[in-house]
């Protein structure tokens, strides 16, 4: 066995641990045990690393070395495989042979395993039939001359993929009565009556010959893209995506995962406005039965309105959007549950489902932005999304901390921020173990492991203390309809058809660098039920508990989240109100409701300057710390890392002021007496509470100390057994 298998499994207790001893010359009164680990164990949460599974990988010698060299020489204790460089996990006899090795090895060496089964695009699916595929509907228009002539073109562009066939789907011609409208007695069907033809693949020609009648007429055409990926609405997609997992059965996997699942891709860097929709036969035929509306009518409505029913438009706009973005989550529902009802309930779910990390840009067509909503037991991002929207992910989600999966070319961009990001219970979830250069660092490298290694170390005193959540006492609300839909606006309609004027993600990061940690959520969390109003009328979302709200662009929200505003304010909620609505959901007229809620809201208008009147205060910690909801603090600082130098503080906690100097982190919880509940501390040498020597070790080291419910202490001490000694003061 591997030297490091030892030390993670059931002999390792006795061979590197000093077992639970009493500790000698404690005061009286003080019970104190103390244990010896080097490393210090992780204990609580995953220490996650994305590796890659490439042609190299599958061979049984490469990945034992591979296994004993995490196991052994790096802070990582649950690499995630992913293919890459052609492996395929699925239908390939000789890739499960291989992940049945790894996960097999893995765990004699004291590491979990888990599995990203499926990822990008529809999971890559591909269809069987043209009653299984993925569309997209192009639409285009054009004036008609005196004649009742024209020609209309619509295309659309998608990422990576070329368009199998090309129809026309509808053909309108109506009197245009403005812009977006049209005389509803002047529409007509032409589908039947124009020619069309596809001069490239994703590009529709249509040409009209109607005659004089239709003069000046509005042309207006939609058109069919067929693509050769299933949709994920259709019945055997279900199917096909459980079937993934019952190829590894067999396998005992410790997570599985989605990474980046959703829709096909449109374009990230758009060559031309984007202005299609994505659809199918399936997909159509579900919205049927979920909407009761007609899909084809239905993308027609979200392009034009009849004169005097603005309704029409803003219902088809924010219906189609509530449809497209259930998909996703569906899935990765589905995905999740039976995830677990294969391998068991403490699978871990992963990955991420952010896939550009911004609400205004492809991501919307990719996800649905579901990242609040699709069940997993953290909340998860990746490539550095904002701190303000990671803790909306953490407070969204049953665990206390965050992953981030981050990758780079700069080592040292690594280590600021998982020390800065441990703060507020955020991890790195780092990518990747054996990148060869194309997302960043090989992180298997002895300089990165270098870099890493000490300052995963210190975060993992901070997972044996198991931090309580962020203190975050502001809960920003963004209005998920308003930022999907745009109209009547055109000037706000950005290049991706959302709603491009908000700068939502801009003003939540102007209040956190102003002080004030808050939590992002959008809208959909209080119409699904999950953010409520307790009995003292104070917002909770999964057990954390708000003082303020900060709600952002109410335009088309949902009658339960005026409500929801209505009753928080009514009863002396304190709410910061930015932007109006005159319309619901399905369009209907709320300029009386809305106006009995901003009379209410004590700021009409966002500003940072103004947050106070909320009775929020900033925090205390500025840039050394965050504060914990159950009153503990973390400080961290990588510097004193770096140099060796321990980093002196002074910080308030439960009434007490608690000084000393520690290198890397520090944490801490006590009673309201100033008892210490729960430390951590790299480097710790002594530690005082108001003036008053409190702990003092003979050697300054990393330290874990926690009081039991008896009242007696633990404590883990890094070193060799018996190599140093720790007391206890009243």
């Amino acid at each position: 066995m591997h030297p490091k298998a030892a030390r993670v499994g059931l002999l390792a207790v006795f061979l590197t641990t000093a077992i639970a001893a009493i500790a000698q010359n404690q005061p009286k009164g003080i019970n104190l045990k103390i244990r010896y680990e080097d490393p210090i164990r992780n204990q609580h949460y995953p220490e996650l690393l994305y590796w890659f599974t490439t042609p190299e990988t599958l061979s049984p010698q490469r990945y034992t070395q591979d296994i004993q060299h995490i196991s052994r020489d790096t802070a990582f204790d649950f690499p995630f495989l992913t293919a890459r460089e052609g492996v395929d996990f699925l239908n390939n006899p000789a890739a499960h042979t291989a992940v049945a090795g790894i996960v097999k090895t893995a765990h004699q060496n004291g590491l979990r395993i888990g599995m990203t089964l499926l990822g990008g695009g529809a999971g890559g699916a591909k269809s069987a039939n043209a009653d299984d595929e993925q569309t997209a509907i192009a639409d285009g228009e054009g004036t008609l001359d005196a004649e009742g002539s024209g020609a209309v073109q619509a295309a659309v562009v998608m990422r990576g993929l070329k368009a199998t066939q090309t129809e026309l789907l509808r053909a309108y011609v109506f009197r245009a009565t403005g812009s977006g409208e049209y005389d509803p007695a002047t529409l007509t069907d032409v589908t039947d009556k124009v020619k069309s033809t596809s001069p490239q693949p994703g590009t529709l020609a249509v040409q009209l010959e109607l005659g004089p009648r239709y003069a000046g007429y509005t042309a207006f055409v939609l058109a069919t893209n067929w693509y050769p990926v299933m949709d994920m609405y259709s019945g055997t997609f279900k199917s096909w995506l459980r079937n993934t997992i019952d190829q590894y059965r067999d396998v005992p996997l410790d997570g599985t995962s989605l990474d980046e699942f959703g829709y096909v891709r449109i374009p990230m860097n758009l060559t031309a406005l984007w202005r299609g929709h994505l659809a199918g036969r399936a997909f159509g035929e579900r919205f049927r039965l979920a909407t009761g509306m007609d899909l084809t009518r239905t993308l027609f409505d979200t392009r034009y309105a009849p004169a005097g029913h603005p309704e029409v438009r803003i219902r088809a706009i924010d219906r189609y959007w509530d449809f497209l973005r259930a998909g996703p989550l569906d899935e990765e529902r589905d995905f999740f549950n039976y995830s677990r009802q294969v391998f068991g309930t403490k699978t871990l779910a992963g990955i991420h489902n952010t896939f550009h990390n911004h609400l205004t840009n492809d991501e919307a067509w990719a996800t649905g932005i579901d990242w609040w909503t699709i069940p997993r037991q953290y909340g998860m991002s990746d490539e550095d999304l904002s701190l303000p929207l990671r803790m909306g992910l953490l407070v969204a989600h049953p665990g206390n901390i965050m992953y981030d999966q981050f990758y780079g070319r700069d080592i040292h961009r690594f280590a600021v921020k998982a020390m800065n990001d441990a703060r507020f219970d955020a991890r790195l979830h780092y990518h990747g173990y054996n990148d060869t250069g194309r997302w960043g660092v090989n992180l298997s490298t002895a300089p990165f492991l270098a870099a890493i290694n000490p300052v995963e170390r210190k975060i993992r005193l901070l997972n044996r203390f198991d931090p309580a959540a962020p203190r975050l006492p502001l809960l920003v609300v963004f209005g998920m309809p308003a930022l999907l839909n745009w109209y009547p606006d055109q000037s706000a309609r950005n290049g991706y058809d959302l709603n491009g004027s908000l700068h939502i993600e801009e003003k939540v990061q102007a209040i956190w660098d102003a002080g004030y940690r808050c939590a992002v959520v959008p809208s959909d969390l209080i119409d699904n039920g999950s953010l409520k109003l307790d009995q003292k009328n104070r917002p909770v979302l999964n057990g954390h508990t708000f003082q303020a709200v900060i709600y952002l662009y109410p335009q088309y929200a949902r009658r339960s989240t005026l409500a929801f505003l209505d009753e928080y304010t009514r009863r002396g909620g304190a709410l910061m109100l930015e932007g109006s609505a005159t319309r619901d959901f399905l369009g209907s007229p709320v300029d009386q409701i809305f106006a009995e809620i901003a009379s209410h809201a004590r700021v009409k208008q966002f500003s940072v300057d103004q947050i106070g009147a909320l009775d929020v205060e900033k925090s205390p910690l500025s840039d050394v710390g965050g504060e914990l909801e159950d009153g503990s603090v973390i400080l961290t600082d990588l510097n004193s890392l770096e140099s060796g130098q321990p980093k002196s503080f002074s910080v308030a906690v439960n009434g007490h002021q608690f000084s000393g100097a520690y290198v890397g982190v520090f944490a801490l919880k006590t009673a309201a007496d100033g008892r210490i509940l729960k430390l951590a501390c790299g480097g710790c040498a002594t530690l005082s509470r108001d003036g008053r020597e409190i702990l003092r070790l003979d050697h300054a080291t990393d330290v874990v100390l926690n009081r039991n419910a008896a009242g007696a202490y633990e404590a883990v001490l890094l070193g060799e057994p018996a190599s140093n000694g720790l007391k206890l003061l009243p």
